[in-house]
């Protein structure tokens, strides 16, 4: 009886070490890819907001299209990204969920400071649901998805950053 020996190369050998190499850099860069945009394959933003030293990629509507386009027509907004609504004058902007397919929360922002929320405005499958105005004169509005403001304790008052990084 002869039993055959199989030699295997020692742990380490250099197609397990390549093997290696490339599944590290795999992760890195899937994990540089989830961090700069919160886990979606998506263009580089708009802009960046900072709020209470937290950063949100946004997309900026500002022409009247995208304004009144704003996130209709869309079955989700990924977390840690928003859509910013910047008016050269103080107002009450009305805001409704026309073709919204998702909740969202509302920020209202006047001077560079949050002046209001409106949380998990819900959408309507059958219609435009809810028109939303704020109670008190702003000149940007932010929308996020539900629930991400009260997770990241905003608050009324907060200081809100706006760094652009595409020209318009």
């Amino acid at each position: 009886m002869s039993a055959a020996i199989q030699k295997r190369p020692p742990f380490g050998s250099h197609s397990q070490a390549r093997t290696l190499v490339i599944l590290t850099a795999s992760s890195i860069l899937l994990l540089t890819s989830a961090c700069r945009f919160g886990g979606s394959d998506g263009p580089e933003p708009d802009a960046w907001l900072e709020i209470r030293g937290q950063r949100i990629s946004i997309e900026v509507a500002d022409t009247p299209e995208k304004q009144e386009q704003g996130l209709g027509e869309r079955d989700s907004l990924a977390w840690n990204h928003g859509m910013y609504f910047e008016y050269s004058q103080p107002a009450f902007y009305a805001f409704w969920m026309k073709g919204m397919r998702f909740s969202i929360d509302i920020i209202w922002l006047r001077n560079g400071r949050i002046v209001g929320f409106e949380t998990n405005v819900p959408f309507e499958d059958t219609g435009n649901g809810p028109t939303l105005r704020p109670r008190e004169l702003v000149d940007a509005v932010l929308e996020v998805p539900a629930g991400y403001s009260a997770a990241r304790g905003w608050q009324i008052g907060d200081v809100v950053r706006f760094e652009r990084v595409k020209a318009n």
